[in-house]
């Protein structure tokens, strides 16, 4: 019996043996097993890391404060622990990091790691704001615009967002630019909006590139020029917005001398019917009694083609009307 033992325990290693050979000549195993190994190093390393910043944070550091906190917020090398990670911006902010106060600012507005507090939330981004921040800036800006956890204040959000947007800040710019518009919070100056509606619009904003063809178009705070606005409508058009689509298709078909262009009328005013923009539909039927049946069959291919090259920017194709 010892014997039979002995035999089977010899059949075992021999097994093991054959399927540790096999494993070590397996391509895919090997790739397995060093990955395994590359990440338990990284895993050793960021918690080196760590535990250096932990001391450093713990020695009063803000900036190693910052980056526990960030650890904890993406875990680097640890599970991910918003709560902890709120904890750790918290200190950061406290300890006066404009970057941090920024952080605890959007984790108490969305409520990531914390209760929803938007006032405190707003509290901070206060804080980062008066240091500089970009971001809190804008922040800042928008709660007050909307009077969302503090009381509106049109004139200050107007201040805010000022200075971001001499930062460079896109949405600052574009949110600047709409105020000075409508006299919100500052006296209208339409001259000033256009200048940051140029701003946001050479950022590649969609929207603010639409508001600039409009004020060409009108005449507001520019020079009327509807070339100008051809050019700024297309920009946005080409980028799917459906506002400016219907925009360059009227300009298009109201247009006087050479500029005007009932192919590329139809062309886009049929996209932006297919978009189901609001009175599209009924300018694309004006414009079939003003097009020869061709050249409508043509303009509609133009547009299928643009809607099949722009899937993410177009509805998929369909049927518009009898």
């Amino acid at each position: 019996m010892q014997d039979m033992s002995i035999l089977r325990q010899a059949v075992v290693l021999i097994l093991i043996a054959g399927i540790l050979a096999c494993a070590q000549s397996d391509p895919l195993a090997n790739r397995v097993r060093a990955e395994l190994n590359r990440h338990n190093q990284l895993t050793l390393q960021y918690q080196s890391e760590l535990e250096a910043l932990r001391a450093e944070a713990e020695a009063g550091n803000s900036e190693a404060m910052l980056g526990v906190a960030e650890i904890y917020f993406i875990g680097k090398g640890v599970d991910v622990d918003h709560i902890e990670a709120a904890r750790w911006f918290r200190r950061a902010a406290e300890a006066d990091s404009a970057e941090a106060q920024y952080r605890l600012g959007l984790l108490l507005d969305f409520g990531i790691g914390a209760q929803k507090q938007p006032t405190e939330a707003a509290s901070w981004y206060d804080r980062a704001a008066n240091q500089g921040h970009l971001k809190a800036q804008t922040q800042l800006a928008s709660m007050l615009d909307l009077g969302r956890g503090v009381t509106r204040d049109a004139a200050l959000a107007a201040r805010w967002y000022q200075a971001a947007a001499e930062q460079g800040d896109l949405s600052a710019q574009s949110a600047l630019a709409t105020k000075l518009a409508l006299g919100d919070g500052l006296e209208a100056d339409p001259a000033e909006a256009v200048r940051w509606y140029r701003a946001a619009a050479a950022q590649g904003s969609p929207m603010d590139q639409y508001n600039l063809g409009f004020s060409y178009e009108q005449g507001a705070g520019v020079e009327r020029d509807p070339f100008e606005a051809e050019r700024w409508y297309r920009q946005a058009a080409e980028q799917g917005l459906a506002d400016a689509q219907f925009a360059l298709g009227t300009l298009y078909a109201e247009a006087e001398g050479p500029q005007r262009d009932l192919m590329e009328a139809y062309k886009w005013t049929f996209i932006a019917a297919r978009s189901g923009y609001p009175g599209a539909l009924r300018s694309l039927q004006a414009l079939r009694r003003q097009i020869p049946v061709r050249d409508r069959g043509d303009a509609e291919a133009l547009a299928q083609d643009w809607m099949l090259r722009h899937q993410s920017s177009a509805p998929p194709p369909g049927a518009i009307a009898p």
